[in-house]
């Protein structure tokens, strides 16, 4: 008699405090790095980037350092810092690491995760990664960059790439049991990760496609960018139905989710209504948030379909221009609130200066509303 595998599952979950922005691959341009932006209180913020990742050749002059900090620079970035060595000696020294520490923000570039492994492993920098996170800061990672976020590293074979458990086979684990693979769909890589399962069946499996992300806080996580995130978590998911399946040991299956779905990694389930639970609203961000906001997708239909977000008495209120209907919103975690007893979502995004300036609505699918 088989039994099914989610008998046999271990919890997922975050080590630390803080807030992780995973990424797929191709993902230096201006969505991500506003996202980014956004997630660390704007662009005067100090960041620090590691691109250890990449190639040598990519890194040995004035001019690679120069490429490497211009799509950041060209956003705004003006505080801007490397941080970078092959040698496990300049790893554990004060002097990369005071730098490290000093970020608001991390931005860990892509290449091959194996050489991330090499050089940090066990060191003062991965320590201090951590330390970054349980402040309650923000560490961005992006195709090797995001392999590296799990315990069990993905493709970290200093040979082949293609090797799913290599040579360096585990990451920085900031999250726990737990295994990312990137470019996913546009490498054709969603059958890679059974691999993985087969020797390690109680490991939360993830693969990020290109142009997309997801951010990481308190446990959940929410599908950003323009294509899909496959989870591999011993179990099949059909919104049509709305059930879940538990698979059985020799069932190799998978399900996506896009852009504005998320998931609870500690119940290993995507987030459904059943699931919300309002937390105490922080004031100051009541007072940011409230304001007027327009419906973009309605302007090519030449309507005006707003929603006017006033807080009164603690409590965060939501008004329809089109019917005038009022109802409250609760906060459920970072900047994501929900209609209570309604699949209704709606997360707050920030510009690339910090301000809140919009929030998208899941429902079924996204639209987004931009702030007056």
């Amino acid at each position: 008699m088989q039994v099914p595998l989610l008998l046999l599952s271990q919890n997922s979950s975050m080590t630390t405090k803080g807030t992780l922005l995973i990424m797929g691959g191709n993902c230096t341009n201006d969505y991500f790095i506003t996202e980014f932006a956004g997630l660390i209180g704007g662009y005067d913020s100090q960041i620090v980037i590691i691109p250890t990742a990449m190639d040598d050749k990519y890194l040995d002059s004035e001019a690679d350092i120069k490429m490497l900090k211009k799509p950041f620079a060209d956003f705004g970035f003006k505080n801007i810092s490397i941080v970078h060595t092959r040698k496990k000696k300049l790893a554990n020294s004060d002097s990369l690491n005071n730098i490290l520490l000093s970020a608001d923000g991390v931005w860990i570039t892509g290449g091959r995760q194996w050489r991330l492994a090499k050089a940090y492993k066990d060191t003062k920098i991965q320590s201090s990664l951590k330390r970054l996170l349980n402040q309650g800061k923000l560490i961005a990672g992006t195709s090797a960059g995001a392999s590296i976020m799990g315990d069990v590293l993905v493709r970290g074979d200093s040979n082949s790439h293609t090797v799913m458990l290599g040579d360096y086979q585990n990451g920085f684990g900031f999250l726990n049991n737990f295994a990312i693979d990137q470019h996913h769909i546009a490498r054709n890589r969603q059958f890679d990760m059974f691999e993985i399962k087969e020797k390690m069946p109680s490991v939360l499996g993830i693969g990020i496609d290109e142009n997309t992300g997801i951010i990481v806080n308190d446990n959940k996580f929410r599908v950003i960018g323009k294509s899909y995130v496959t989870i591999y978590d011993n179990t099949r998911w059909s919104e049509e139905r709305d059930t879940i399946y538990p698979l059985e040991i020799n069932e190799k299956q998978f399900y996506t989710l896009s852009n504005g779905y998320e998931y609870d990694l500690v119940n290993r389930k995507i987030l459904s209504k059943h699931d919300r639970v309002a937390f105490l609203l922080d004031e100051d961000l009541a007072k940011e948030i409230v304001g007027t906001y327009q419906q973009v997708e309605s302007l090519a239909f030449d309507l005006e379909l707003k929603i006017d977000v006033t807080y009164e008495n603690n409590i965060l209120y939501f008004r329809q221009s089109w019917n005038n209907a009022t109802y409250r919103v609760e906060y459920h975690y970072l900047s994501t609130f929900f209609r209570p007893n309604s699949i209704s979502v709606f997360h707050f995004n920030r510009d690339k200066a910090g301000a809140i300036n919009s929030f998208d609505f899941f429902q079924n699918g996204t639209t987004k509303w931009i702030k007056q």
